[in-house]
């Protein structure tokens, strides 16, 4: 049994989901959209125009035009080595 966090005054006491107990955390959302998207990569490589789709879908989700990292990228390094 894991203890309740401790309310504060927006939120009620009692078990509380880890997504509202971290809301105040989380400053830059865009980098939990990142986590996420990463976290969801399948285990082997993907192939190039997978990597693409990827690349496209994560950076609507983040609002952008169009992602395109550089090779030396770590998320460029992460799709190519996975």
């Amino acid at each position: 049994m894991t203890a309740s966090p401790t309310p504060t005054p927006t939120s009620p006491p009692g078990p509380a989901s880890p997504a509202l107990t971290c809301r105040d955390l989380i400053t830059y959302p865009e980098t939990l959209t990142l986590a996420t998207a990463l976290d969801r990569l399948p285990p082997h490589p993907l192939a190039h125009t997978q990597q693409t789709a990827f690349l496209h879908r994560l950076a609507d989700r983040l609002r952008l035009p169009r992602l395109a990292p550089a090779d030396h990228d770590l998320l460029w390094q992460r799709l190519y080595a996975r």
